[in-house]
């Protein structure tokens, strides 16, 4: 099992070599996206070509014209800032009943105009009713917009003399002339519009193509973010950053952690002595001794766990890892908020154990463990007190693995490594052994093995060489490189034997030819690489280790 650590910046690679030379990013295709001036560099979380599609403005929009661009290619944006002008292509619109009744006039017949809440007809309310209440409702044309012109009846749903429920369909409108706005889904670049002005598009089709996303860079001693194009995007300098995800991302400020938005603003103040990114929708942090969990909310921070734990895991397929202290509440007497504060019930325990909790801080898996890792494919590895063999469980805590296992890590593929003497080997689930092939390698011979990306492992061999396995135990990339990440976006991270480094692809050509004295992986589309400098090698990646 792995320590808990704390990875602000993602899985990296050791730091040795980083006076060498600069860091910068390049994309899938080799294309340096952000040049090499960074002394230091994270993780990009991002969309480097997001869709823009035009939206459903009404019900039954068949299309729209784009009429003006308020934006230009290139030109950085604000979350729901307006990126277009456009002129909505027929729209109809329901007009439904204001009560349950009889429909007894029809004032507009179809093809008429009307304005937005004059009368289109009269519903009368049928059976008794009160002396004073009313028995007539007038049936209103609905607005459309904050300057909704005129309207053409287009259809009536219901006849005169029919009779009519509250909130039903009764007749269908359609604007004469409706404009609306296309806003930016988030703070990013304009890369690319697609369709011109005075072109017409359909519902969903894409009309441009956003780049969104940010990554942490360091400059001498300060940290701030630039956006996937490396330009800076807010004007804030911290002593530490994390990784932006889930909307916001971690900052140290002195010797107190907090969390930034996209647009670099502190959100809430910097109380904590540790933070972590999102993970599940919620992000550790650690206050007076103590863990908890906060999430990101309508643009505020929001406690949806208190500080109560000893130590706690990132949140995975809805439940973390926590390790229980004294005043852990029993699971039935946690209030069971997403957001509320939960009452701290205190209780005598016995030594520190873990346990897992879902979003809301209650208990879930109440078997105490002195090891337990995070879930993966619904299965997780824990540990008891007694005993020094681990097992896998399911998300219930049931056991769900027989073997006496010295070492077991989650590979994804519903794959598993295992550790019984020797080195390590390949399971799946159900403790199937995937045996080696083609070469000399038996179960559990391998010196390491790494997670699965694109149903390749990254894999050592008795020989000390890297190559791939894939989900049935077979090579098929040889083992022949000094050193190998894991697949991402389709690239592997290599390097050739006293060699440089390059990206593989899951064919084992190169995708990117090995030029760079320093790379790390690839994350949404974007990956940190240095030319210059002496090639770091960095630590040899362990089966329980971290991975780049």
């Amino acid at each position: 099992m792995r320590s808990l650590r704390v990875f602000l910046l993602g899985a990296l690679w050791a730091t040795a070599g980083h006076a060498q030379g600069k860091w910068g990013m390049v994309d899938t295709n080799g294309t340096v996206r952000i040049a090499e001036k960074y002394d230091e560099i994270g993780v990009f979380q991002g969309d480097l070509a997001k869709a823009l599609p035009l939206p459903e403005f009404l019900p039954g929009l068949a299309g729209a014209k784009i009429v003006k661009w308020l934006k230009t290619e290139g030109q950085e944006v604000k979350k729901d800032e307006p990126l277009a002008q456009v002129e909505l292509k027929e729209p109809s619109l329901p007009v439904t009943a204001p009560v349950s009744g009889m429909l007894t006039k029809i004032s507009i017949p179809v093809g008429g105009e009307v304005m937005p809440g004059s009368p289109l007809g009269i519903v009368r309310v049928l059976g008794k009713v009160d002396l004073f209440a009313r028995k007539q409702f007038e049936v209103e044309c609905p607005g459309y917009g904050p300057n909704s012109g005129a309207a053409k009846v287009i259809r009536w749903v219901k006849l005169e003399g029919d009779a009519v429920i509250k909130g039903e369909k009764i007749a269908e409108i359609r604007p004469m002339q409706a404009m609306a706005a296309v806003l930016s889904p988030g703070t990013g670049t304009l890369v690319a519009i697609e369709v011109a002005e005075g072109a017409e598009a359909v519902t969903g089709q894409s009309i441009a193509r956003m780049g969104v996303g940010r990554v942490p860079v360091r400059t001498g001693r300060d940290w701030f973010y630039v956006d996937e194009r490396g330009n800076r995007v807010m004007a804030g300098r911290f002593d530490m950053v994390g990784v932006m995800r889930g909307g916001m991302a971690p900052v140290r400020l002195g010797e107190k952690w907090g969390f930034v938005d996209a647009e670099g603003k502190l959100i809430g103040k910097a109380e904590y002595d540790e933070a972590r990114e999102v993970r599940g929708g919620l992000a550790a942090v650690k206050k007076k001794d103590r863990w908890g969990f906060v999430a990101y909310q309508q643009g505020g921070l929001k406690n949806a766990i208190p500080a109560r734990f000893l130590q706690a895991r990132d949140f995975a397929e809805g439940l973390a890892a926590v390790e229980e202290s004294e005043d852990a509440p029993l699971e039935e007497e946690a209030e069971e908020k997403w957001f509320g504060e939960e009452k701290a019930v205190a209780r005598p325990v016995g030594p520190a154990a873990w346990v897992y909790v879902i979003p809301s801080g209650r208990l879930w898996i109440r078997d105490h463990f002195v090891e337990a890792g995070n879930f993966l494919e619904g299965r997780a590895v824990v540990r008891r007190e007694e005993t020094a063999v681990r097992v896998l469980i399911d998300s219930k805590g049931k056991v769900r693995s027989v073997g006496a296992y010295e070492g077991l890590v989650l590979l994804g593929e519903r794959r598993v490594a295992w550790k019984r003497g020797g080195g390590w080997g390949m399971m799946d689930f159900m403790e199937k052994v995937m045996e080696i092939s083609p070469g000399e390698e038996k179960q559990n011979e391998l010196a390491a093995i790494g997670p699965f990306g694109n149903e390749r492992a990254p894999a050592k061999d008795k020989t000390g060489r890297w190559g791939y396995l894939d989900p049935t135990g077979k090579w098929v990339i040889p083992a022949k490189f000094e050193q190998a990440g894991v697949f991402r976006n389709g690239l592997a991270p290599a390097r050739e034997p006293g060699g440089r480094w390059g990206f593989l692809r899951p064919d084992g050509s190169w995708g990117i030819e090995p030029r760079y004295a320093r790379v790390r992986g690839f994350s949404d589309g974007l990956a940190a690489v240095g030319e210059k400098g002496e090639v770091e090698t960095g630590p040899e990646p362990e089966t329980e280790g971290p991975w780049p």
